[in-house]
């Protein structure tokens, strides 16, 4: 099976750009058909989509065959209010309202994710959501997650340090740290990362460019099984400045043309 675990619709409506957030300008325009077509359609064999702490994007499309609910959720370490983007994945609603709850601290959005079985990967974990991210966090964030993301949209170094991370992980380095923080790691073997990788598409332009696959993996539970024990695998193509740029020319061109009446301007 192959998904891609990151993609955004029109339900993300506020921008993490400060200069789109000074326009009023969502953060995504693509219709959550749209993607379910494009997706399966490019080879994914199912569907899900992770907008920003809500789900009306998965349940505009809950009715067709091969899709979940899933969400990416801001959570905060409770001490500095630094930022953290978790992916959650096959969720209920229920579960949706009570994550909802717990996000705005870590430690209890992980806790309740792992008492709940809940499939889960940290995003873009080297990512500054609000420039608070620090050494510390980063730290913290190998002792809380398991599954780690391979990002479709930012730059190929980011990823490229994150597999360099999580791969000079040992036994020994994650008791030092478990240690330093007083915290107990919540997965056995907690220098093996699991990777997942999604698009983070926002402009309905690069769907399944960056997906994790299972192979011999059918239906979506073993996909999860494959996926929890290590055997999966991610294909990406990598972004490179172009990448992004083509990304907030389309959300901008989205945003302009109804707002600006871009139309009688054009022959």
């Amino acid at each position: 099976m192959k998904i891609d675990l990151h993609c955004h619709s029109k339900y993300s409506k506020r921008a993490t750009l400060w200069f789109m957030q000074k326009l009023g300008c969502p953060e995504s325009f693509t219709e959550p058909m749209y993607i379910y077509q494009t997706a399966r359609k490019r080879g994914m064999s199912a569907v899900t989509i992770t907008d920003h702490n809500g789900i009306e994007g998965c349940l505009e499309i809950a009715h067709l065959p091969h899709t979940f609910i899933s969400c990416e959720y801001t959570t905060y370490f409770p001490e500095d209010q630094c930022k953290i983007h978790v992916l959650a994945y096959d969720i209920t609603e229920s579960q949706h309202r009570e994550l909802q709850e717990v996000r705005k601290n870590i430690f209890e959005f992980a806790h309740y994710l792992n008492a709940n079985d809940i499939h889960h990967s940290c995003a873009h974990p080297l990512f500054w959501v609000n420039d608070k991210l620090t050494i510390e966090h980063i730290e913290q964030l190998v002792l809380l997650f398991k599954n780690w993301e391979i990002n479709g949209s930012v730059h190929e170094k980011m990823n490229a340090a994150t597999l360099h991370l999580i791969s000079g992980l040992t036994e020994k380095s994650i008791q030092q740290l478990a240690a330093k923080y007083n915290m107990v790691p919540y997965h056995a073997e907690c220098w093996c990362k699991n990777l997942t990788a999604g698009s983070d598409d926002h402009g309905g332009i690069h769907i399944a460019n960056a997906y994790t696959q299972v192979l011999g993996a059918s239906p979506l539970p073993e996909f999860w099984a494959g996926l929890e024990a290590g055997h999966s695998q991610v294909h990406y193509i990598p972004s490179k400045p172009h990448t992004f740029a083509r990304t907030v020319y389309s959300i901008a061109y989205q945003f302009s043309h109804p707002n600006l009446g871009i139309d009688r301007h054009s022959y």
